[in-house]
C-alpha cells in the first residue's frame, strides 16, 4: 500500500444542502493520507460557515474563502495551495459511497506508475 498524499480539491459554491454528505464520505475513507482543501467560492448560503466548522475539527481540512469566481477557478486556486502527491477533485454535490475508494484509486495508480487516473460515476 502506497502512503501518498492526496489533495482532495473541492469547489464549494451555495451548497448546504449536500456539503455534509459530500465531506463525510471523504472523512469516513479509510485511506487517512489526505488533505481536503474546501474552496468557498463567494457562497451566499451556509456553506461557508460548514466548510469551517468541518476544519475546526479536522487539522486535514483547509478552507479558503474567495470572491464568486466559478469552479474552475476554485479548482485552480485549490492547485496552488494543494501539497500532495496526487490531485483529486470532487465536487460539493458528489459523494463517495465506496469508503475504500481513495485506497483502491491510489495503490492501482502507485503499482501501474499512472499520471492521471479518470474513471466514472453513477447517478
Amino acid at each position: 500500500m502506497s502512503d501518498s498524499l492526496i489533495s482532495i480539491i473541492v469547489p464549494v459554491y451555495n451548497s448546504e444542502q449536500t456539503l455534509h454528505r459530500c465531506i463525510d464520505s471523504i472523512l469516513g475513507q479509510t485511506y487517512r493520507n489526505f488533505e481536503l482543501l474546501l474552496i468557498n467560492d463567494g457562497s451566499k448560503d451556509r456553506s461557508g460557515e460548514i466548510c469551517d466548522e468541518y476544519a475546526s475539527n479536522d487539522s486535514r481540512i483547509s478552507v479558503f474563502h474567495q470572491e464568486n469566481s466559478g469552479p474552475s477557478a476554485a479548482r485552480n486556486f485549490g492547485l496552488t495551495q494543494a501539497k500532495g502527491q496526487y490531485i483529486v477533485f470532487q465536487d460539493s454535490d458528489d459523494y463517495l459511497l465506496n469508503t475504500d475508494a481513495y485506497l483502491k484509486l491510489i495503490t492501482y495508480a502507485v503499482q501501474n506508475r499512472l499520471d492521471i487516473l479518470r474513471f466514472d460515476y453513477s447517478v
